[in-house]
């Protein structure tokens, strides 16, 4: 180990020692120079977000995408016709049961079809009658409140048999919305009480990331700033307004522009970022030199490796938002120690 230690220092000093002393201009490397130095290069991209902070986060759904599919009637589950993760489509079947209620209301509802059949069919001969001046125009009233009272209870009973899909007690609860199943409670030869839940889905193109961060933070964090997890981008949708005692933070909720890749539950790194000034430009944080001198980068251009004073407008994590490079400058990624040493700066 020591000795590939030495080696290493060598060929570092070697490298060194082949650069020429330019105290004010760039440093020219050559391609072996360069790989002994460690020297990586990366482009300058344009930014329209400068990073705040980095902060764990958990990947959650929307607060009112979730949606709970209940049994309307207790009953037995016959079949179950979805898995927990499983994607599904608006309307598709997810769970079939068989209900004695269910088939209760059936019959009840067709005894209350023919009620209101003769409801209707004496509120039009009484209103006949009434017209004539035979009877009372209240007894027509009273008959037609009749009529009135038995379509009700029709209406009622085919709200309650809207999910049943038939009048034998068998019926199938079907996705309400398209989603992801997040909890699967129905099992086959189970029982569900009445309105007891039975799926649970999640809005599959829509996902939300919860973390806590610092009053200073919070400070500077407002509603509409974007964040980034990964490659996918979102905005912040609340920032918590209480400090918790116990760890000093508030929370900040931000909503996904897409789910791809990602899964409730799973822990995350979001970025929280504020606009950026025209101009600027994400580069890695490791080409940042910072000391007395104020920030610094190392561009390579045709005539060599060149140090630019930056202004830092933001960074967090791997990255950093500068302002005072040209778009798409080439800079050290790595190795930035390793240039300004060569250069006498």
């Amino acid at each position: 180990m020591l000795a590939a230690r030495s080696s290493l220092a060598a060929v570092l000093a070697v490298a060194l020692s082949a650069v020429p002393a330019l105290a004010a201009g760039p440093v020219n490397l050559s391609a072996a120079q360069e790989k002994a130095m460690g020297v990586v290069l990366a482009n300058a991209k344009p930014a329209s977000g400068a990073p705040l902070a980095a902060a764990p986060a958990t990947v959650t759904p929307p607060l009112n995408d979730r949606r709970v599919v209940a049994a309307p009637f207790a009953g037995t589950v016959l079949r179950v016709h979805v898995l927990e993760g499983q994607a599904v489509k608006a309307g598709a079947p997810l769970v079939t049961l068989f209900s004695r209620d269910a088939l209760a209301v059936s019959s009840e509802l067709v005894q209350s079809q023919a009620e209101l059949r003769v409801a209707q069919a004496a509120a039009r001969r009484t209103q006949t009658l009434a017209s004539e001046g035979v009877i009372a125009g209240a007894r027509a009233e009273e008959a037609q409140a009749r009529a009135d009272q038995a379509r009700a209870m029709v209406n009622e009973r085919r709200r309650l048999l809207s999910g049943a899909g038939g009048t034998s007690g068998e019926y199938v609860l079907r996705a309400p919305i398209a989603g992801r199943v997040a909890a699967l409670t129905a099992q086959p030869g189970g029982g569900l009480e009445a309105m007891a839940p039975a799926v649970t889905l999640d809005r599959a193109d829509k996902l939300w990331i919860e973390a806590r961060i610092s009053p200073a933070v919070a400070q500077k964090l407002k509603v509409g700033y974007p964040v980034r997890v990964g490659d996918t981008a979102g905005r912040v949708v609340a920032v918590g307004a209480s400090i918790d005692p116990k760890t000093r933070s508030l929370p900040v909720r931000a909503e996904l522009n897409t789910a791809a890749g990602l899964t409730p539950g799973q822990t995350v790194t979001v970025t929280l970022l504020s606009p950026a000034p025209p101009g600027a430009q994400a580069i890695p944080r490791a080409a940042l030199i910072q000391d007395a001198a104020g920030a610094r980068v190392f561009v390579k251009t045709s005539a060599g490796y060149e140090a630019r004073s930056v202004a830092v407008i933001g960074a967090a994590g791997t990255e950093a938002v500068v302002t005072g490079l040209p778009t798409g400058a080439r800079v050290a990624a790595s190795g930035a120690a390793q240039l300004k040493s060569a250069a006498g700066r």
